[in-house]
């Protein structure tokens, strides 16, 4: 009973023993392989470059004799992943997402079947925390494992039998068998495996003897499956120090004072040291940091926070310039002790990209704000200039305004003198032909026949008083309603066809002149509620230059303006002439200020510019021109009954 307790508590703490030992084992390769894969993956994790790396993941995981990794996964801030590789689970295991899992320097661990799952913190593209997730098999050492737990319960059962056997063996004088036997188990003891025990006489310790060797076979087999899963793990520890040594970024090793352990290819050609000229030495010791409290400042922030992450500090390069690098640190465990793994990324390049961007930056505003200025006095100096332009061309409207009044008062004045003559003549025949009756009448030498001359004379010299004195008074009020609506410009309610009748009127005698028939064919109860002078200015505008461009050197010339209603209480009123017409380069500018093809010919070319800007500005419409060499000239006017009311 003794014996059987002693092997039953042998087995167990072997059991015991050997599970802390696998999972001791288990962790620190996953340590070591977080932070070989952390240094490996944060030079294209923090520029967003992972995916570069599936070729390499894919060849690295595609033998699971090559590698105890089984599968990678990278995870953003909100656990959506970045990167995969391999064969990942379906849902990574709770305790890992939810930080509930053991921790060990960084690293959290957690067996689920033959895979131990780990998760550690890897940086990200700006500046972001995420994780790295890997699964490693440990299907090779539960299984030696539980080899050699096999073999030691057999081991202790045999031992127990024997034990019992030796007991009755003692009994007979066996001491002799059991010292060899003793010698076979001290040579196994020293891996002497699979050499035979004396030849005995085919009793129970033969069979005890025979059981010895046979798990001493089994034994050396297992320490061979052993030996071949440590020597994996070697070469999968070397292919990770060349990934290390041959990573971009530039790595070291320190221990826990600061003394240089390791560094990579990268490192020695940034700042032009051998590994074996570091080795051993702090950094201090070398032309490293751009000053020496650089070095104390980032030491002290990893002792406080136990890692650096980014933080930028300023070194002395190789070609002896200043530089600055970002740096990130990690600890982890070598050889069971405590280390810790540096990175650098020189940001030199960077960094003095964006202070040039900044001295452009600032250099441009206040090039920006200098050509403000400019554009502002330049823009005061046209606003001035604009001003006096506009001023300049109130002063021309309005002298064109009084240019069309002059002409209007020369035509007048001409039309007024023959019915004026005609009056002066008959009231001076009629004086002379009074002074006479009353010399007969006073004579006594008045017959009937002179009194009937007489008053026949006077019926005619009256009539022909009366007739020649309504024409001009129709001439003078047509004169007058135009000056008075045309200078005043008031608004009111007016017919269009009195407009036409009064202008036609005051323009008869020049149009007879100039032997030129005028038609025109307006509503009569065609209301407007508009400006009666702007529209006197209009139709003396298009007169004018109807006469002044469109029939030089034309005979049998015509005009014609025509009015009619429209849609929507918009009014159409046509001016037309039979004249020579206008090609298109002067049809296209007949609306621009101060244009004429009359220039130093008493041409001001604002006629046009005048209809223009009244028809558009103060009545609200649009106006049209359509013309071509030799088929005369339409203008087309479109406005509104009611004008819009001026400000």
């Amino acid at each position: 009973m003794v014996q059987a307790l002693v092997v039953a508590l042998l087995i167990g703490n072997s059991q015991r023993v050997m599970d802390n030992a696998v999972g001791k084992n288990a962790e620190r390769v996953a340590h070591e392989y977080a932070v070989t894969l952390n240094l490996t993956l944060s030079p294209y994790a923090i520029r967003g470059r992972l995916s570069e790396l599936n070729d390499y993941w894919t060849e690295m995981l595609s033998d699971p004799q090559d590698s105890f990794v089984r599968y990678i996964v990278v995870l953003d801030q909100n656990d959506e992943p970045v990167a995969t590789a391999g064969e990942r689970p379906a849902e990574l295991p709770e305790a890992l997402r939810n930080g509930t899992a053991p921790v060990m320097n960084g690293v959290r661990t957690w067996q689920l079947g033959s895979t131990l799952h780990a998760r550690a913190p890897m940086l990200l593209k700006d500046n972001q925390i995420g994780s790295l997730n890997f699964g490693i098999s440990t299907s090779e050492l539960d299984k030696a494992r539980d080899e050699v737990l096999l073999q030691s319960g057999l081991i202790s059962l045999v031992g127990l039998g024997l034990g019992v056997l030796l007991f009755f063996a003692f009994t007979q004088g066996i001491g002799r068998r059991l010292r060899a036997l003793t010698a076979q188990a001290e040579q196994m003891m020293k891996s002497a495996f699979g050499r035979s025990p004396p030849e005995g006489d085919g009793d129970e310790i033969e069979v005890y003897a025979r059981s010895l060797t046979s798990m001493s076979v089994a034994l050396r087999e297992r320490v061979l499956q052993l030996e071949a899963s440590q020597r994996r793990l070697s070469e999968s520890e070397a292919r990770f120090k060349t990934l290390f040594d041959m990573a971009p970024l530039p790595l070291s090793v320190t221990d826990r004072h600061g003394h240089i352990i390791g560094a990579n290819q990268a490192l020695t050609r940034a700042f032009g040291y051998g590994e074996e000229q570091l080795i051993g030495k702090r950094s201090d010791a070398f032309t490293f940091w751009g000053a020496p409290e650089e070095r104390e400042r980032i030491w002290q922030l990893y002792m406080r926070n136990g890692s650096v992450h980014g933080e930028v500090a300023s070194m002395a390069l190789r070609d002896g310039g200043a530089g600055q690098v970002a740096i990130w640190s990690s600890s982890l465990t070598l050889d069971g002790k405590d280390a810790i793994i540096w990175a650098l990324l020189d940001m030199t390049a960077e960094l003095k990209a964006k202070q040039e961007l900044e001295e452009l930056n600032a250099s441009l505003e206040s090039r920006v704000r200098e050509r403000s200025a400019e554009l502002e006095r330049a823009n005061d100096d046209l606003s001035h200039a604009l001003q006096t332009l506009q001023r300049t061309q109130h002063d021309l409207i309005a002298s064109e305004k009084m240019a069309s009044l002059g002409s209007l008062v020369a035509g007048i004045a001409h039309e007024l003198n023959t019915p004026i003559g005609n009056s002066l003549l008959a009231s001076t025949a009629l004086g002379d032909r009074v002074t006479e009756f009353e010399a007969m009448l006073s004579g006594g030498t008045l017959r009937r026949s002179t009194l009937s001359a007489y008053n026949e004379e006077v019926k005619l010299a009256s009539a022909l008083i009366s007739s020649s004195l309504n024409k001009a008074a129709n001439l003078i009020a047509s004169f007058k309603q135009i000056a008075v609506d045309q200078t005043s410009d008031q608004r009111r309610v007016f017919k269009l066809q009195a407009v036409v009748e009064d202008t036609a009127a005051t323009y008869m005698p020049r149009l007879r002149r100039a032997q030129c028939g005028a038609t025109f064919d307006v509503p009569p109860g065609l209301v407007l509620d508009s400006y009666p002078g702007s529209w006197y200015q209009i139709f003396n505008n298009l007169i004018n230059n109807a006469l002044a461009h469109a029939f030089e050197d034309h005979g049998d010339c015509a005009i014609g303006i025509t009015a009619r209603e429209l849609d929507g209480a918009m009014v159409e009123v046509v001016f037309s002439d039979n004249g020579a017409g206008m090609p298109d380069e002067v049809r296209r500018h007949v609306f621009d200020p101060f244009f004429t093809t009359k220039m130093g010919r008493g041409g001001t070319g604002l006629g046009m510019n005048i209809v223009y800007n009244i028809v558009t500005g103060v009545l609200g419409g649009r106006v049209a021109v359509e013309s071509q060499p030799g088929q005369g000239t339409t203008v087309r006017i479109v406005i509104p009954r009611s004008s819009p009311v001026r400000a």
